[in-house]
């Protein structure tokens, strides 16, 4: 029988990310879908990869988050949680200009490599997302192009740095591409900021 106080406590685990009080409050008779997935969207949320794969091993639906035709594309439990993770509601609002800028000036020395390779892939995402906000459409194209591709060979066995040696003049195309594109990522993102609708329109 389920236990709403069991079932509360799942979900103030899967937003702190506290896997034995997860573990607990299942214990205890928690409904792992409890509140139409609540757990499972706070895991998705707080982006937390290990409460995730918890939530899913015990009997979370993880078709409230994705469609079942999507679902089947799915290959493995990791693209799966890669696939929960995108879904996490992105607040634009939440950007910092300094991140940005040290994002893409790390892009401008290094190449587009820069996101895959400094960078964790939430960071990554979230600055493709940030382009978007901000209404950098064309970089944000050649980022979320890019992230797309590389994500689907390192998925396919590779690995990043193998990916990287294997395409580095495609590579470089993205980079020199990025270059090119004459969006002043830093007054869009202040004219987003100082907007009172976060639209950067006056």
């Amino acid at each position: 029988m389920t236990d709403p106080i069991a079932s509360r406590t799942l979900e103030l685990a899967s937003t702190v990310g506290s896997l034995d009080d997860a573990r607990e409050a299942l214990e205890d008779g928690a409904d792992v879908n409890f509140r139409s997935g609540a757990p499972l969207f706070l895991a998705i949320v707080n982006r937390n990869r290990p409460i995730i794969n918890f939530l899913l091993d015990n009997g979370a639906d993880s078709e409230r988050f994705i469609p079942g035709k999507k679902l089947k594309q799915i290959r493995s439990r990791e693209d799966l949680i890669e696939e929960l993770v995108s879904c996490a509601p992105f607040n634009p609002r939440d950007l910092k200009i300094e991140e940005l800028q040290e994002i893409d000036s790390g892009i401008r020395e290094v190449g587009v490599e820069f996101l895959i390779s400094e960078l964790d892939w939430d960071n990554a995402t979230r600055f493709r997302d940030t382009l978007n906000a901000i209404g950098a459409g064309s970089k944000h194209r050649c980022v979320a192009e890019f992230l797309q591709w590389a994500r689907s060979e390192s998925r396919a066995g590779s690995g990043i740095e193998r990916f990287l040696d294997s395409h580095g003049n495609a590579v470089s195309e993205y980079r020199d591409r990025y270059l090119s594109i004459g969006e002043d990522l830093i007054a869009l993102a202040s004219d987003f900021l100082n907007s009172p609708d976060g639209t950067g329109a006056d």
